[in-house]
């Protein structure tokens, strides 16, 4: 089980130590109340900026080239800009972000995806993609060897998985991708969202992926479906959900005969009935710390917190973590005024995790599914990629 709330020492209040241009390491420690924070150097009284954050996530355009039922993105064949996206990372590894992750959409469709992923392995930081993995080719293991990890989002075996997919040969255009992988020096994973469709072909899908990948196949992850009045149909039913935990166990076994890492065993093994229950949100119990540690970044501007929608339009990171909204979100989320949770659409962190635990175990959740904000669109932040009906092809060689 879980530690309680209050035995987890917050990574939002640990102290946090930076090197000044003058030389001088101050050392400060955090509020729990900002998004950013400025001190003065001790030496020469420069300004030096400290956050809390951890990572930044980025949605490099809204396009996908698969239509999956489940994903609730627009689609919009529309990429963000170069300059934009390279001056947020670098904006991000300045302030202490340790990772930056791309995703989409599909983060292969942005036509100068090679272009971003290097400036991002410039900056010194971790950096991760999340893929379908339709459009990966041989010419980029050198690129993506350079990968902390790669997760390719796989739905099922086969005909449950192309069915999810809307479009016939995905998965095994996407498990070429996995052969191609397991002959490389990439450390890859996957992902899988569980739904009615696919909740009886978890084990069959993942052995298939093992078959190929053996003691290559790192990791596995598994979330359930985000319900939103949309999705609310792919939910399974509790019957449904008990065949899927009976083979998350299976699963989970398997990967420890192989070294194959389990993400996310405390939700899926042991609280996996809390965060199937998508008409029930929750709130940590002690306010949630999330919008001060995990930093959202698209073509609608920065979030703080995905889940919230509330979208920060500014084409700096620092002065987005300077603004009196970006305050009000990290104050909204510790004081428990967010809309809540439709728990596990995020997998985010222990504290996360113990917070939810505690609130359901009180009783303080919030009853119904919330319909996502749909946030104010920003023009400087997008360009328009032209004729993309080639580039997005499942066998394209672009890119």
């Amino acid at each position: 089980m879980n530690a309680p709330v209050s035995t987890i020492e917050s990574s939002v209040t640990k102290p946090r130590t930076r090197r000044c241009a003058c030389g001088h390491e101050t050392t400060h420690r955090m509020s729990g109340r900002e998004a950013l924070e400025r001190v003065p150097c001790a030496a020469c009284g420069a300004t030096l900026l400290f956050t809390s954050y951890e990572r930044m996530d980025i949605a490099l355009s809204e396009y996908c080239n698969l239509s999956c039922q489940m994903c609730r993105r627009p689609s919009e064949t529309l990429f963000m800009d170069v300059d934009v996206c390279k001056r947020a990372m670098s904006e991000a590894a300045q302030v202490g972000v340790g990772i930056v992750s791309f995703s989409g959409g599909e983060p292969w469709v942005h036509p100068k995806i090679v272009q971003l992923l290097e400036h991002a392995f410039s900056l010194g930081v971790k950096v991760q993609m999340v893929s379908n993995g339709t459009l990966l080719k041989e010419k980029h293991l050198p690129l993506l060897e350079q990968l902390d990890c790669l997760t390719i989002s796989v739905d099922g075996s086969e005909a449950a998985h192309d069915k999810i997919r809307q479009r016939q040969g995905t998965w095994r255009r996407t498990m070429q991708t996995i052969q191609m992988l397991a002959g490389s020096k990439v450390q890859w994973g996957t992902n899988t969202v569980m739904q009615r469709d696919n909740y009886d072909v978890l084990w069959d899908s993942f052995r298939a992926i093992q078959e190929i990948g053996g003691f290559k196949y790192a990791y596995c992850g598994f979330s359930h479906v985000e319900v939103v009045p949309e999705t609310a149909h792919l939910q399974m039913t509790p019957e449904e959900s008990r065949a899927a935990h009976e083979q998350l166990v299976r699963i989970e076994a398997a990967c420890r005969q192989t070294n194959t890492w389990f993400n996310d065993r405390e939700m899926l093994l042991h609280h996996f009935d809390t965060y199937a229950q998508k008409g029930k949100r929750y709130r940590p119990k002690d306010g949630c710390k999330i919008p001060q540690k995990f930093i959202g970044f698209s073509d609608h501007g920065f979030y703080l917190c995905w889940h919230q929608g509330r979208n920060i339009r500014m084409d700096s990171l620092v002065d987005a973590l300077s603004s009196d909204l970006a305050r009000d979100i990290v104050r909204e989320g510790l004081e428990k005024r967010c809309v809540a949770c439709n728990c596990f659409n995020y997998a985010w962190d222990d504290e996360w995790n113990a917070g939810i635990m505690a609130s359901a175990a009180a009783g303080e959740s919030v009853e119904g599914v919330v319909a996502l904000r749909t946030p104010d669109r920003v023009k400087l932040r997008l360009v328009t990629g032209g004729s993309v009906g080639n580039t997005l092809d499942l066998h394209d060689d672009g890119v």
